[in-house]
Order: structure tokens, then sequence, then C-alpha cells
């Protein structure tokens, strides 16, 4: 029982126009509190408005709540007033700083109701959370047991039993926590196996986008290949334009240095052929004088000779002449002797004359030779200039087309890219460009897109294998707080049956009757149950259910549990109608002296309704009896 020494009790319950009550004023103390009076009187309507306060929801379901207005009122309001007053330093509500709280429920005729928390319109879920806070449950039914409930508790599903029995001990939060860790187990094992589904798909999708990116790879590379290509193309032809200007120039410098060589043999060729011209002259000249000379020299010569036949014939004539005459001869020999050695000497001048003018008609006649010669040369030299200059016309004018178009070809070359060097020749690059043009051709398809799908999916396959990391630890984890979890559960509910047990025997045996209390498949939580077992006057316990024993051996089968677990129960408050109503005479002293021994020293509150004498209560804190008279339920606490 210490464990519901913290939560707050019940000042009173007030009933305005609610039922058989107009208005009452019911109050609760510490302890047991007993309500007694006969049937009908109205006892049980003060645990149900207690309830409709708290807000239970089996009254909703059983009836309607506008059926509880009092007839001939359109309204009516039950209030539960708890003792809010500090302890241990604070108060068990510590949002309201008073010493009381009030909650209270309004019923309309209508159908409608509503909350109130000290007289402050609320919803029913701040009910709720401020109920949780002091650890009262009003649907579970060992806190709040109605009029036939204890038979619907021996009648109900083990499992529901168990998680009532749960839920009024504290023990909820080790199920929820197992429920929540098994929660988290399969979402873990949902989220593990949506990731894994992902990831199949995600590496099924990877795999052909790995396909499409080396396709897209390829194209890429061709791509690039290609813009190489066409810039080695655009700069080859640039480099070739540039070396047929160059060999145009170099041809053209040949040319002109052969134009310079010819200009220069024409030059040497006029000044030999002006020199030998003039000596060709000199030489005609010569010849000329010589054959003047010659002629001078013969015709002396002739008259020589005359002269000399005209002295021979003188000679023949005049030697029988006289001495004058034959004196004269001698003289004239003598003058002929002269003229013999003269015309000896001209002899010897016209062989001399004559050689020197066959030497001068020869060299005239080289002179006239290499003459002829230097003007053919000359007329060949100036065919062949005419010639290259012709030819360096024709190639100045290539130089000045090509000069041209190498300056269209490298502008197109520059807006290709800038320059690159190459030895291959344009056809050689065309070739390998028109190739890579057709391998692009069959790449046409692939997206640009691909790239990005590609890393999107590769990023995407990365994390969710972190993901499915992430899954499978969390999974272990998971795994390994669900049996922690499962582990702290049946070691409480086992700690728990331990001492609720013994006792459970020990009021058993007071009613002369033996049993167990035993959890059912204790591994597997949503199977696990609650079994009452007993058996009375010496017979074998039975497990307990509605065709075994007698209503009123289930009643104080139920009770003794009820009774052995009082002091594990969080709640501060309890409530029961009628445990009595099937139980012999002797079994209700029974209870009724283990409550009052339960209640001593207690600061928890167990307010029990009675139809039954009254008899062995010395010791209650609280008695109040309720009557009805002419309609109206009236309540009077007894001294």
């Amino acid at each position: 029982m210490s464990k519901a020494n913290s939560g707050t009790l019940i000042k009173e319950v007030i009933l305005e126009s609610f039922m058989s009550y107009d208005y009452a004023r019911i109050p609760f103390k510490p302890g047991l509190n007993i309500v007694a009076g006969p049937n009908g009187a109205g006892k049980s309507s003060i645990l149900l408005a207690l309830a409709v306060a708290l807000g239970q929801t089996y009254t909703e379901r059983s009836r309607k709540l506008s059926d509880l207005v009092r007839r001939g009122k359109d309204i009516g309001r039950v209030s539960v007033v708890f003792d809010n007053s500090q302890r241990n330093g604070g108060r068990p509500i510590s949002s309201v700083n008073s010493d009381t709280f009030v909650l209270s429920r309004y019923l309309n005729k209508d159908g409608t109701y509503w909350h109130e928390a000290n007289f402050r319109t609320v919803q029913k879920g701040e009910v709720m959370r401020i109920l949780s806070r002091l650890s009262i449950d009003p649907d579970n039914m060992l806190i709040i047991m109605h009029q036939s409930m204890i038979d619907i508790f021996g009648a109900i599903d083990a499992k529901e039993r168990l998680k009532m029995v749960e839920e009024a001990v504290g023990l909820r939060d080790y199920r929820d926590k197992i429920l929540d860790a098994r929660g988290k187990l399969s979402h873990t094992l949902s989220e593990e196996e949506s990731i894994k589904n992902l990831l199949e798909k995600a590496t099924e999708t990877l795999r052909y986008w790995e396909g499409e990116y080396g396709r897209f790879m390829r194209k890429k590379e061709l791509t690039e290949r290609k813009a190489s290509l066409e810039l080695e193309y655009a700069w080859s032809k640039c480099i070739r334009q540039e070396e047929a200007v160059k060999n145009l120039r170099s041809r053209i410098r040949g040319l002109k240095e052969d134009m310079k060589e010819i200009e220069d043999e024409m030059v040497e060729g006029e000044r030999k052929e002006k020199e030998l011209a003039s000596k060709l002259k000199e030489l005609e000249y010569d010849i000329d004088s010589s054959y003047q000379k010659l002629i001078s020299l013969e015709r002396a010569s002739a008259e020589a000779e005359t002269r000399l036949k005209i002295v021979g014939g003188l000679e023949t004539t005049l030697s029988s002449s006289s001495a004058e005459l034959r004196g004269l001869l001698k003289n004239l020999k003598g003058d002929l002797g002269i003229v013999k050695e003269g015309l000896n000497d001209s002899d010897e001048k016209i062989k001399s004359m004559r050689s020197s003018l066959v030497r001068l008609k020869g060299e005239a006649g080289e002179a006239h030779e290499g003459y002829i010669n230097s003007r053919v040369r000359i007329a060949i030299l100036g065919l062949r200039k005419e010639l290259l200059e012709g030819q360096i016309s024709g190639l100045m004018s290539e130089l000045r087309k090509a000069q041209r178009e190498l300056e269209e070809i490298e502008e197109e070359a520059k807006g290709v890219g800038e320059r690159l060097e190459t030895q291959r020749k344009p056809q050689e690059a065309l070739d390998e460009l028109k190739i890579t043009n057709a391998q692009l051709m069959g790449l046409a398809d692939v997206s640009p897109d691909v790239e990005k799908m590609y890393i999107s999916y590769k990023d995407l396959l990365e994390e969710l294998q972190k993901k499915a990391e992430i899954a499978a630890a969390n999974r272990k984890v998971a795994l390994e707080e669900l049996e922690v979890r499962k582990e702290r559960w049946k070691n409480s509910l086992a700690k728990l049956l331990g001492g609720v047990r013994e006792i459970y025997r020990q009021i058993l045996d007071k009613v002369n009757a033996s049993g167990d209390v035993r959890i059912v498949n204790p591994n597997d939580i949503d199977e696990a149950g609650l079994e009452l077992l007993v058996g009375f006057r010496g017979a074998e316990p039975q497990v307990l259910d509605a065709y075994t024993q007698s209503g009123g051996e289930r009643t104080t089968s139920i009770m003794c549990l009820l009774l052995a677990l009082q002091q594990h129960i969080q709640s501060p408050i309890r409530a029961i109608d009628e445990f009595d109503i099937h139980m012999d005479p002797r079994n209700r002293e029974v209870m009724m002296r283990q409550l009052l021994e339960l209640m001593k020293g207690s600061e928890s509150q167990y307010i029990v309704i009675t139809p039954g004498q009254l008899v062995g209560i010395e010791g209650i804190a609280n008695v109040i009896t309720v009557q009805n008279s002419a309609g109206s339920s009236k309540v009077k606490v007894a001294a």
C-alpha cells in the first residue's frame, strides 16, 4: 500500500440532479470507506457518479449519459473533490496551487456533456492526463469495480485479466515498453525489408544505369575525341596550308635566286660580249691593216721583180753596149742587188704578214664564235629569265591565294580552339573523325541526364547500404532491447506473483480453500495470461471459470486475489460495489476483516459499497449510509 502514498485522495463526491439525487455531498476519508444501505437506496449511484466524473467509458457504453440526469431536470453535474494539499514538499497536482482540486462533469438531457477542472472547461484528454499522473485509471475494474464486474473479472480472458492487473499494479509500462520495443523491431524489420527491397531495386536500376553510364562515358570520351580531332583537323589543315605557303615562298625564293644567277650571268655575258665585240673590231682592224700591208708588200715585191726582170733584160741588151752604158748597167746591178735584198726581205715580211693574218683570222674567228655564243647564251638566259619571271609571277599569285586561304583556315581553326601542333595530314585526322562520328551515331540515344541519374542512383545505393547497415544494427539493438524488456517484464511479474501468491493462499486458507495464481505462456506477451486456481473444502484446485465454481466461490476467490493485490496497486483510490452479494456470511465476514487488516496504517482510500448488514466494523474510518425517501436519495455519515 505504500506505493500509493504519494497520490491524492478524494475528499468528497458531489451529486447534483444525478439519478435519484437532487443534491448530495458524500465525504470520504483515507483508509476504508463503507457505503451501506438497502437495495435501491442509491448506493451504486455514488460509485457511478464517481466513475462518470472521472470520465469512465464503461458508463458511456452501458447507458446514455443523458439517462443519468434526474427526472424532471435538464442538466446534472457530478464532481470529485481531490485533496491537493502539500506533502513531501509538493502537491499531487503540481499545476494547481490550491489545497483542493475539483473535477466535474456536466450531463445534458440533449446528450451533450463536458468536463471542468477547477471550474475551467477542459477536454477529456486533459482529464485523462491528470488522472494518469495520479495513477488513477477509472476504466480498470481493479480500480473501480461496479456491480457484477467481479463476475466479469472472473470470466474475462486470462490475457485481458493479466493486462488489467499490470495496469493496476504499475507494470503496464513494462508491457508498453515491450510492445514499443516490438513495434520498433517490427518497424525496424519492416524498414530493413523495405530498405532491402529498395536496395535490390536500386542495385538492379544502378546496374542498368551503370551500363548506360558506360555508354555515356564512351560517348563523352568520343565527344572529347571528336572535339580533339576537329581541332587537330582544323589546325592540321592550317599547318599543311602554312607548309604550302612556306613551300611556295621557298620555291619563289629559289626561283629568284636562279633569276639572280641568270641576271648575273647575263650581265657577265653582256660584258664578255662587249669585250669580244671590241676585240673582234680590233682583230678586224688588224686584219684589214695587215691586208693593206700585205698588199703593199706584194705590190712592192711585184715591182721589185719587175724591176729585176727589166734589169735582167737590160743586162742582156746592154752587154755589148758602150762603156757608159755598161757603167750604167753596173750601177743598175748594184741597185738590182739592193732590190733583190729588198725583195728577199719583202718576201719574208709577206710570209710573216700572211702568217700573222692567218693568226688574226683565227683569233677573229674564235672571237666571232665567242661573240655568237655569248649572244646565244644571253638570248637563252633571257628566255630562261622570262620563263622564271612567269613562274615567279604564277607562284606569287598562288602564294597570295594560299595566304588568303591560310588566313581563312587559321581563323576557322582559332574558332575551333587553341593552336595544336600535329604531324598528321588533314585526311588522316578527317578519316578518324568520320569513324568517331559514326561511333557517336550509335550512341545518339544516350541521354545527357545519364550521369546525373547514375550518380543519383549510386549515391542512393550507398545511402541505402548505409541505411541497411543501420537498419541491421537497429534490428540487433531492437532485438536485444526486446529481450531485455521481456526479461524485465517476466522478472517483474515473477516478483509480483511471488508476493501475491503467498497472500492469496493465506486468505484462501481462511475461507477453507486452496489455490494458486500463475502466469500462462510467460514467454509470449500476446498469449500470456493470469489464471486463478481454487479448490474449496479440500477439492483439488481448478482453473477459475464460469462453469467449474459456484457464484459465491468465484466471488470469494476473486476477492481473495483483489485483497492480495492491494499492496501492489498504484492507484491511491479503489472502489468496489457489492463484492459480497453471493458470499455466505462467514466468507463475507472474513473478507471484511481482511480489508480492515490491509487498511491499517494505509494512506490509500478504499470505497466499499455493500447492501449487507454491517458487523465487525470497529476501526473503520468512514461509514456512509444511504436511504431513499420519496424517490430522493439521502446520505448520512455514521458516527
